[in-house]
C-alpha cells in the first residue's frame, strides 16, 4: 500500500538526485513533487543543472511525479521561467529574510510581490508556487505583522509554507503553529483539513530524526494533510529512508 497524501522531495545538488533515482525510488510514487533547487539564498542559478536533473529523474521516477524548481527573487524567477524544460511545472519563490533580495516582514508589500512573482511564472505556462517562512506563524515579535499564510493563496497557485521550526520545538509548538494555519484557512473558507506543512529531516537546528519527524507527521495528519514537503541533506538518507518507509500506509 502506499501513503494517502504526495510528497515534496528537495534536492539542491548531484548526491541527492542520485539518491532520490537510486535508494529512495520506492518511495516516489505518482503525484509525488521534487523540488529542484537552484540559486536560492545568495548561490548562482544554474537553469543547466535544474534542466539536467529533471531529464535524469524523469528517466528514473515512476511517470506521473511532478517538477518544480526553487529559487530565490524575480530574476531567478524570470529566468527559470524562459529556460527551465517544459516538464518542469511549477517554480517555488524562497521568500525569506535574506533569501529573497526584496523580502520585507510588512504584509501588503509582500502580497504585492507575489502578484508579481505569479505573473512571471503564469505567463510562461508555469504555477507560481509561494516558499515563505514560517517565522510569522507564531514568533511574539512578528505578530504586530499579521502574516496570514492562507490569504497567499489568493495570490499565487499554492505555498508551502516553512513548519519545520515548529516541529523541533516539540508537540505543544507544533500543533499550535498547525492548528493556527487551520484556523486562517477556515477564516478564509478554506478547507482546515487541507494543510502543507514543512518537516526537515536531520540533526541540529531546525532538523529531526526520523522518530520525532513521524510523530510530527502524525500529530499533523490526524486532522487532514494535503502535502508534505521534505526538506533533507545527503548524510541523512538512511534516515529519510527510515522516515519516508514509516509513513507509508
Amino acid at each position: 500500500m502506499t501513503r494517502a497524501i504526495p510528497i515534496v522531495i528537495a534536492a539542491y545538488n548531484e548526491a541527492m538526485v542520485q539518491a532520490i533515482a537510486g535508494s529512495l525510488r520506492g518511495f516516489i510514487h505518482v503525484g509525488d513533487e521534487i523540488d529542484l533547487v537552484s540559486g536560492n539564498h545568495n548561490n548562482p542559478l544554474s537553469v543547466g543543472n535544474v534542466n539536467r536533473w529533471c531529464e535524469s529523474l524523469t528517466a528514473s521516477l515512476p511517470p506521473g511525479t511532478l517538477f518544480a524548481a526553487h529559487t530565490s527573487g524575480l530574476d531567478n524567477t524570470s529566468t527559470l521561467a524562459e529556460q527551465a524544460l517544459p516538464a518542469v511545472h511549477s517554480i517555488l519563490l524562497d521568500y525569506e529574510p535574506d533569501f529573497d533580495p526584496t523580502f520585507t516582514w510588512e504584509f501588503a508589500p509582500t502580497l504585492s510581490h507575489l502578484d508579481q512573482f505569479a505573473a512571471v511564472c503564469r505567463a510562461k505556462g508555469r504555477r507560481a508556487v509561494a516558499y515563505p517562512t514560517g517565522r510569522a506563524i507564531q514568533e511574539p515579535p512578528l505578530a504586530r505583522y499579521e502574516w496570514d499564510y492562507a490569504e497567499l493563496l489568493n495570490h499565487v497557485d499554492d505555498a508551502y509554507p516553512q513548519t519545520q521550526h515548529w516541529a523541533s520545538l516539540g508537540t505543544a509548538a507544533w500543533t499550535s503553529a498547525t492548528a493556527k494555519l487551520r484556523a486562517q484557512h477556515a477564516r478564509r473558507g478554506l478547507d482546515p483539513h487541507t494543510l502543507v506543512v514543512q518537516l526537515t529531516i536531520g540533526q541540529g537546528g531546525n532538523a529531526i530524526p526520523s522518530g520525532p519527524a513521524l510523530e510530527r507527521y502524525r500529530e499533523v495528519s490526524r486532522e487532514g494533510l494535503r502535502r508534505l514537503y521534505l526538506w533533507w541533506s545527503p548524510p541523512v538518507v538512511d534516515d529519510l529512508s527510515r522516515f519516508l518507509a514509516g509513513i507509508e500506509s
